[in-house]
């Protein structure tokens, strides 16, 4: 009974990976796509610095999507993980995903501060918000996060027990206690929450300012798109930071069979939910 009852699941757990990757995929790429061509095409959005950090964004979530949902469903068509076979491809895959994840939740908290600085009440705090401080912000992202990647592309091998992962002691101490509490989780969730409550106060005080009735529509719809934004990362990626240090830190299935089924059935789901955060628009 328990071994049909882990084959079951086993089963319902790579066959709920493989069609929700191939739809989460075909959103993602669409919505993403769209989302890029609207801000690029329209001249409203034109020289807009909150369109941009979205454009950016979309770009990185592009990125995750591509690095990581295409050979999860080429292990379910084949049978076999393509990063099992090749180190280069696994070290490879590791970076660009953890470049492209990191860099979209930072330019989402470089979207919400912006957003507070454009529509701030003070013209001196408003002039401080330009495209050229976004695209400077944005070098300074991608720079950084591609200098962290070097750990991914050090540190990862493959373990015929774990697969594709890093197995390092020390690394594994920093993504405990700095990388998903802090990097990856506090910082992000603080900033985005603090700075898209601060701009959506500053739109409420919009009809008190002598703007046009264009830039005033143009701000609402702005500040409306980013709460959404941080509603669904906020919403959709902390499963998965609590999914991560609990695998870190507690044997989450020991030698249980059944046990091990169910949890990878939950991750599954939480992978999910963590790559529908980079594919809805």
């Amino acid at each position: 009974m328990s071994i049909s009852s882990v084959t079951l699941i086993n089963d319902i757990s790579k066959k709920y990976a493989f069609y929700s990757n191939i739809c989460i995929l075909t959103i993602g790429l669409i919505s993403n796509l769209s989302l890029i061509l609207v801000f690029v095409t329209l001249r409203t959005f034109r020289g807009n610095q909150c369109a941009f950090f979205f454009t950016v964004e979309s770009i990185a979530n592009i990125g995750v999507l591509l690095s990581n949902l295409p050979t999860s469903i080429s292990t379910y068509v084949n049978n076999q993980d393509p990063t099992l076979t090749s180190i280069v491809l696994c070290k490879v895959r590791n970076a660009i995903s953890q470049i492209c994840g990191l860099c979209s939740l930072f330019t989402v908290c470089f979207l919400t501060f912006d957003q507070f600085m454009s529509t701030n009440p003070r013209p001196s705090w408003r002039q401080i918000s330009t495209l050229k401080l976004a695209r400077r912000l944005t070098l300074f992202n991608v720079c950084f996060f591609v200098l962290h990647s070097t750990i991914f592309l050090i540190f990862t091998k493959i373990a015929s027990s774990a697969g594709c992962a890093i197995y390092n002691t020390v690394i594994d101490a920093y993504f405990t206690f700095f990388y998903y509490p802090i990097l990856s989780s506090a910082i992000p969730i603080l900033v985005t929450i603090s700075f898209s409550l601060l701009a959506y106060r500053n739109v409420r005080r919009i009809l008190r300012r002598q703007t046009t009735m264009v830039r005033r529509r143009l701000d609402r719809q702005l500040t409306a798109m980013v709460l959404a934004r941080v509603f669904c990362l906020i919403l959709l990626g902390l499963p998965y930071i609590i999914y991560s240090l609990c695998r870190l830190n507690v044997n989450m299935t020991g030698n249980n069979k059944l046990g091990g089924a169910i949890v990878s059935l939950i991750a599954q789901i939480i992978y999910s939910l963590l790559y529908m955060n980079f594919a809805v628009k």
